[in-house]
């Protein structure tokens, strides 16, 4: 058992940095819609677009007002969608802010005539400037929960303006409370933290599942998490997906990681636990259940619970990383090479 890195001084102003620009979300909404919007483009790479899950579930569930699309920013602009004009809001994601397929898709849907929201750290990039509006955070380790936050805001403020005010209400009673239920988080997931470290600090491959928006969290645990900042081998694979195919690779002691959040999704992931309890002892569940999410409504856990779940399985990495020894700013290839 090693001891992780402490949680940042600053990790709740950071997210709180983000919360605190919700009255530029709702304005940059209320342009978009006031141009006739038809369809929401959620764009980025990597960890970016992967945090773009929990908003995408909530517009694709609660509204048909207009059309949403999740898509990574290379392909947003070599399939040159129909879609990306006027009546389009493209809320693309970039923590330095210069990712160059990110600032590309920016710049391209500008070109195209749809309203461009950018999110990324504090300062002077090219996704701040393609952007008509930059929703920020500042530029410390606390990277990725002020992303999603930025993204249910904008989520919120859509549903809000199409008339889905009961699940705007729903969000917006639950997304202040979020900088010291997250924190909170941090605390209450460290002996799953111990238990996910056990099962996966020397496996050859380990397994993550999530189903619904949680998929979404999955790929980031296994490629961000595990793949990049880990160098270890790790496959993602979605909750309904993994009755068909990846569970006869299921053996007596192979690492099965499954996240849970409280949507209306989770009796897929529930469903892969109750395999694993039968046929693997390297079992390792993060379930947002367990988590006291201070300040947070009974009614806006479902929908937020999914921000929670990221939150968690970040601070899971830094459980595996101390107990690992691999520092997870190594990398081998990314910021050191051409590609």
């Amino acid at each position: 058992m090693s001891t992780p890195i402490p949680v940042p001084d600053d990790f709740v102003a950071s997210v709180q940095h983000a919360v605190d620009q919700d009255g530029e979300a709702r304005r940059i909404v209320d342009v978009a819609l006031e141009r006739g919007l038809e369809r929401v483009y959620l764009v980025g790479c990597g960890g970016s677009h992967f945090g773009t899950y929990p908003a995408f579930d909530l517009l694709n569930r609660y509204t048909d007002a207009f059309a949403t699309e999740r898509i990574t920013s290379a392909e947003l602009t070599s399939r040159d969608p129909i879609g990306v004009d006027e009546h389009a809001l493209v809320i693309a994601a970039s923590h330095s802010g210069n990712t160059p397929e990110t600032v590309a898709a920016a710049q391209y849907a500008r070109g195209k005539g749809a309203t461009v929201v950018g999110i990324a750290r504090e300062g002077a990039s090219g996704l701040a400037e393609a952007a008509h509006l930059h929703l920020d955070y500042p530029d410390t380790i606390t990277v990725t929960e002020p992303k999603l936050v930025h993204n249910e805001q904008v989520a919120a403020a859509l549903l809000a303006g199409v008339g889905v005010t009961d699940v705007a209400t729903r969000l917006r009673a639950g997304i202040p409370a979020l900088p010291t239920a997250l924190r909170a988080v941090k605390d209450e997931v460290a002996s799953v933290g111990e238990r996910v470290a056990d099962v996966v600090a020397d496996a050859p491959l380990t397994y993550v599942v999530g189903g619904g928006p949680a998929y979404g969290m999955a790929k980031m645990m296994a490629w961000c998490y595990f793949q990049e900042m880990q160098w270890m081998d790790a496959a993602a694979i979605n909750g309904g997906d993994f009755f068909h195919g990846p569970f006869e690779r299921i053996l007596e002691d192979t690492p099965l990681i499954v996240l849970l959040a409280e949507d209306s999704s989770r009796a897929l992931g529930e469903r892969v636990v109750r395999f694993g309890q039968n046929y693997t002892s390297g079992l390792g569940v993060v379930d947002t259940a367990a988590f006291t999410l201070p300040g947070i409504p009974a009614e806006s856990r479902p929908d937020l619970s999914v921000v929670a779940l990221m939150s968690a399985e970040r601070r899971v990495l830094d459980h595996v990383a101390a107990r690992r020894g691999h520092d997870t700013s190594v990398r081998r290839y990314m910021y050191k090479v051409s590609y």
